[in-house]
């Protein structure tokens, strides 16, 4: 009897190693393109995605891949810039920025930092969180505003001596769902 046991669990891993051999060869064969996907959900920050970062440097280049390897899509030279991360892979994140262009950078160029980029032609901003309340400025599309607080339809957003609140939805970079106090 013990020896009937030992053979079934020497066929079992035998079994068991031909079929990870396999996987594995299918994973190579299949190249980078599958093997990317399956990076999506391994590791990363444990921070909640989806999410919105900013660009922590003037010089910042997104990858078509989670690594150095992979080619240059786009190059930025905006601090500041809002990014929503959409993945992660260890050190790398899926990140779209505000025109839809997809691609990879290192988490070590992106910061915490919240920023919004007006999304419309010319949008208000309001001394108070009401759309009623008065305007004390106006800022054009794609004016980069720090977003200080949105705990609702409204933003508190700030830009050099100016203050006040705008409407969510002529910003990029605050999820629709999100409150930030």
């Amino acid at each position: 009897m013990k020896k009937h046991f030992q053979f079934s669990l020497l066929l079992l891993s035998l079994a068991l190693g031909a079929c990870l051999i396999a996987m594995g060869c299918f994973l190579v064969a299949a190249g980078p393109s599958l093997a990317q996907e399956a990076k999506l959900t391994v590791r990363g920050s444990g921070l909640p995605v989806p999410r919105y970062v900013t660009l922590k440097f003037n010089e910042v280049n997104m990858r078509a891949g989670p690594g150095r390897e992979y080619p240059v899509l786009w190059s930025y030279s905006k601090t500041g810039l809002p990014l929503l991360v959409e993945a992660e892979f260890g050190v790398w994140r899926k990140v779209v920025d505000h025109e839809g262009t997809t691609g990879w950078m290192r988490g070590s160029v992106l910061s915490l930092r919240r920023m919004a980029l007006v999304t419309d032609g010319s949008a208000k901003i309001h001394n108070s969180a009401s759309e009623n309340s008065n305007v004390i400025a106006i800022a054009e599309r794609d004016a980069l505003l720090e977003l200080q607080a949105c705990p609702s339809s409204m933003c508190k957003v700030a830009k050099d001596d100016v203050r006040g609140w705008m409407k969510r939805d002529a910003l990029w970079g605050v999820l629709a769902t999100e409150v930030l106090d």
